[in-house]
């Protein structure tokens, strides 16, 4: 998804997701078998109860994402505290995976105790992504999922998104950076100004139509 900062790329991921009020248009998930849901009207529980996986990373990593005054195991287990059966809560598969999230995106931190708050903005968005990735989506929604990091750690998660792909997980990647968009996608969606200019074939469009879509200069719709 490509546009210029504002022009509804958040709102529009929120929508998907069940978190922001649709006053008409639809979302319809399309299952292996071919069966259809619609996911407008649905919260996220409704939509998970669907069956659909959904994993969001959204652009507020702490606002929205984690729980900048909890650790690394508590802002795991924010996923998975609601699959128990006893009224005592599982932290050790929380903290196995905080540890293997550390482990394999390299996050720098004191420790899985140390509050996220205190990681910085790069760390703070691997053990988001890692999170996210782990919880074996079908839909992963991605905003600026390398925003604040170093080149070799936005590789990594580009390698992570593109085996999501080949998993058959859809993906929405949010980027700021077209050449990346054009590498990453299958598809783009151009938005300008809160509105769809264009869908367009990530392997045919040029960098330099991608940007007057964003600009309501061009634009055209090839998918």
């Amino acid at each position: 998804m490509a546009g210029i900062s504002g022009s509804g790329q958040k709102e529009l991921l929120e929508a998907i997701a069940g978190l922001q009020p649709v006053e008409k248009g639809t979302v319809t998930y399309i299952e292996d078998s071919g069966e259809t849901d619609e996911l407008i009207g649905k919260d996220p529980l409704e939509i998970a109860k669907l069956g659909v996986a959904l994993s969001f990373v959204p652009e507020d990593r702490l606002g929205m994402g984690l729980v900048g005054n909890m650790d690394l195991t508590d802002n795991m287990m924010l996923r998975s505290f609601r699959e128990g059966n006893s009224v005592f809560t599982d932290r050790s598969a929380p903290h196995d995976l905080a540890g293997r999230v550390v482990n394999e995106l390299e996050v720098n931190t004191p420790g899985l105790s140390t509050p996220v708050r205190r990681l910085s903005g790069g760390n703070v968005q691997k053990v988001l992504v890692g999170r996210e990735i782990s919880s074996a989506p079908t839909v992963l929604l991605t905003a600026y999922a390398v925003r604040g990091l170093d080149i070799n750690s936005s590789y990594m998660i580009y390698d992570l998104i593109n085996q999501q792909k080949k998993n058959g997980v859809a993906v929405v990647y949010v980027g700021e950076d077209l050449d990346v968009l054009l590498e990453l996608c299958d598809r783009i969606l151009v938005l300008c100004g809160g509105r769809v200019s264009g869908i367009v074939d990530g392997r045919k469009i040029t960098k330099n139509e991608v940007g007057m879509m964003m600009t309501k200069l061009g634009g055209k719709q090839d998918a």
